[in-house]
């Protein structure tokens, strides 16, 4: 399939393209709907609205079907999504497996297929990434065709101006990070001649949960991944800054972690996970008990005390950069994710209250704390999202 556009680096959406987004959006949402409910919810006229109706009719991304209730005069015909209009390829990658997912453009999975292992070298990540991807193709064979582009989501930092994905390697034993970019869009573009879309994983987990989960009358979120990276929605949006790099929740620290104003050693780069497995792993004596997950970490944290403690340390310590951004960004809704979502109802609960007692109370009064409800497959989703929010707009 011969490549339209490229969309690495972000195009600025005209107003018909956010027009016809908003318009497949709350279809997607809340069809099937008359043409009038639309107009009324999106506040665009209804002669305007038929044209891009029209429009989406014949390119057969939405269809009409049967009559709705009417108070006189002609019924009117409801518009819905059709499905099967498209589909799209989402892959989400980390350090320890890689999940892909094929879905159509209403979100439902249709294939998915996830592969374990460390993931620590470039070369594995783009072969992981391509054996994922061809492992997809081959399930969907009827619908190959049919499909409009890639999604990916990875970890790291990724530029869109420069078209750069910096992807952290540990060096000196395990104790520095070093970043090594990938050209990895422009390689699969190549390869499999579809558009590919790559974005943070985290960035990409907030945008399925806005997407896929929540309430459209949400407008601003934060997604908190692992511990590590944060994914944003402001005003509605997907936000990555300027270079396209914002979600970052540390700074580059030196050995000296005081000034005069006190200790910054918390601004540093935290351990996927908050290092929960590495330091789980020391505290167990009984040989018998595996320690391998974050799933473990909690399932084991109910009968060994030094765990629990543990466990209720790094919640207090994820609670600090939280409410940091709370009173920066005063959002409606916090997400944990990233696998921290498994610690349930407890864990929530105690970032919950911490998080009330370190940031404003006026900025708190009407926040939500609550779990990814995607787990392992809001990355992958994500990204399979992405592609079909771009398919939207440009149509």
């Amino acid at each position: 399939m011969e490549k339209e556009k490229d969309f690495f680096q972000e195009e600025e959406v005209s107003e018909r393209g956010r027009r016809t987004l908003a318009i497949l959006e709350i279809i997607r949402r809340k069809g099937p709907l008359s043409r009038m409910d639309i107009s009324k919810t999106i506040g665009i006229n209804p002669v305007t609205i038929s044209n891009y109706i029209d429009r989406l009719i014949s390119n057969n991304f939405i269809y009409e079907k049967a009559f709705s209730v009417s108070t006189g005069g002609r019924r009117p015909m409801l518009l819905d999504i059709n499905s099967k209009a498209g589909y799209s390829i989402g892959v989400g990658v980390n350090l320890f497996d890689a999940v892909g997912v094929i879905m159509d453009i209403e979100g439902k999975i249709i294939y998915k297929y996830k592969k374990d292992g460390k993931l620590t070298s470039v070369n594995q990540i783009i072969e992981t990434v391509v054996f994922i991807i061809d492992s997809l193709l081959g399930m969907s064979s009827d619908i190959k065709e049919r499909i409009k582009g890639i999604g990916i989501g990875i970890g790291g930092i990724i530029d869109k101006k420069r078209g750069v994905i910096r992807w952290p390697q540990k060096v000196n034993n395990g104790c520095s990070y070093s970043y090594i970019s990938m050209p990895l869009k422009e390689f699969l573009e190549n390869k499999f001649k579809y558009p590919v879309f790559i974005d943070n994983d985290a960035t990409l987990a907030c945008f399925a949960e806005y997407w896929l989960s929540l309430d459209n009358t949400i407008k601003n979120m934060l997604y908190m991944f692992s511990g590590v990276g944060v994914g944003m929605i402001l005003n509605g949006e997907m936000y990555a800054g300027n270079d396209g790099c914002a979600g970052e929740t540390f700074i580059n620290v030196d050995n000296d972690h005081q000034c005069m104003q006190g200790d910054f050693s918390i601004l540093g780069q935290w351990d996927k996970d908050l290092n929960l497995i590495e330091r789980s792993q020391a505290l167990v004596k009984d040989k018998t008990v595996v320690i391998e997950s974050l799933e473990d970490i909690f399932k084991a944290s109910s009968a060994n005390l030094a765990i629990r403690e543990l466990v209720y340390e790094a919640a207090r310590a994820l609670s600090v950069k939280i409410g940091f951004l709370v009173n920066l960004l005063n959002p409606e809704v916090i997400v944990i994710g990233g696998g921290l979502e498994k610690g349930g109802f407890e864990f929530i609960e105690r970032i919950n209250y911490f998080v009330r007692k370190y940031a404003f109370e006026e900025m708190t009064k009407d926040l939500k704390i609550i779990p990814s409800s995607l787990g392992e497959e809001a990355v992958a989703r994500g990204a399979g999202s992405l592609v079909i929010k771009n398919i939207f707009t440009y149509i």
